[in-house]
Order: structure tokens, then C-alpha cells, then sequence
């Protein structure tokens, strides 16, 4: 083993962990987030549409942390679902003085992520795997058997 390869093999284990402690920092946080939410309901005496919104963000927060480290990978919808509750619990806090206009744009963006993990999902569960692509050159075998089972 070379001095190069040495190096790399230290610097990638270094960073595994790194992102490892990261990423339990970040689960960490996100549930004492949680904490900081519930121990603020009994103070303002109800629980409000906007606190549980919060909530379930520091949730799929905590989800995507767990899928990270189940899987070593976060499907890029799950940030994205994050961002359509975010969207959301802006359009709860603004209330009633929002002006029609602002209330269509975030709305708009709303349905906009929304598709976009629609054509995310879809184009995930319709993709030709790189084994179907070799044999078929033209691409017209859709999914694989394998693929079909799955789904």
C-alpha cells in the first residue's frame, strides 16, 4: 500500500466519522428543538397549528438522519418534503395580513415541489437500471423483471 493510499484511506475514514458525529449532532438538535416546542405549550397555555408543523419538520429532520445512516444514502425527496411542511407553516405564521398575491406565490411554490418529487418518484420507479440499458441498446425494455417485483 503506497503513502497516497494511506493518506486517502485515513482521510475517508476521518471524514465517515465526522459526518457520522454531524449527523447525530444534527438528530440531537432536532429533538431538542421538539423539546424547546413542547416545553413552550404549557407557558402559552394551547398548542398552535404552527408549533406541530414545527414539529413534524424536526421529525422528517430526524428521519432523513436515520435513513442516512440505515441506508448511507437520503433519497433527495426527503429534503423536499421538508421544504413543502417549511412552505407551509410560512403560510400558517403570516395569517390573515398576507396579501392575496404573496398567498398565490406560495402556494404556487408549494404545488411546484410538490411535482418536482412527483417526477422524482416517478422517474425513480420507471429508470432503466445500467444492466437493462447494456443489453438493450435502443432502451425499450422498460423496467426489469427484478425492478417490477419491487414496485
Amino acid at each position: 500500500m503506497t503513502v497516497d493510499q494511506r493518506i486517502d484511506g485515513f482521510l475517508s475514514r476521518l471524514f465517515g466519522y465526522v459526518e457520522k458525529l454531524v449527523l447525530l449532532l444534527v438528530g440531537v438538535l432536532a429533538l431538542a428543538g421538539i423539546g424547546q416546542i413542547i416545553m413552550a405549550i404549557p407557558e402559552r397555555g394551547n398548542v398552535r397549528l404552527e408549533d406541530l408543523l414545527l414539529i413534524f419538520i424536526f421529525i422528517e429532520i430526524m428521519a432523513m438522519a436515520n435513513v442516512y445512516f440505515q441506508h448511507r444514502e437520503v433519497p433527495f425527496t426527503f429534503p423536499m418534503f421538508i421544504a413543502v411542511t417549511a412552505l407551509s407553516r410560512l403560510v400558517v405564521l403570516q395569517g390573515k395580513e398576507i396579501e392575496g398575491e404573496l398567498l398565490l406565490y406560495e402556494g404556487a411554490a408549494i404545488l411546484l415541489v410538490s411535482l418536482a418529487i412527483l417526477v422524482i418518484r416517478f422517474s425513480q420507479r420507471f429508470a432503466i437500471s445500467p444492466t437493462d440499458s447494456e443489453s438493450d441498446p435502443a432502451g425499450d425494455l422498460g423496467t426489469s423483471a427484478d425492478e417490477a417485483g419491487r414496485h
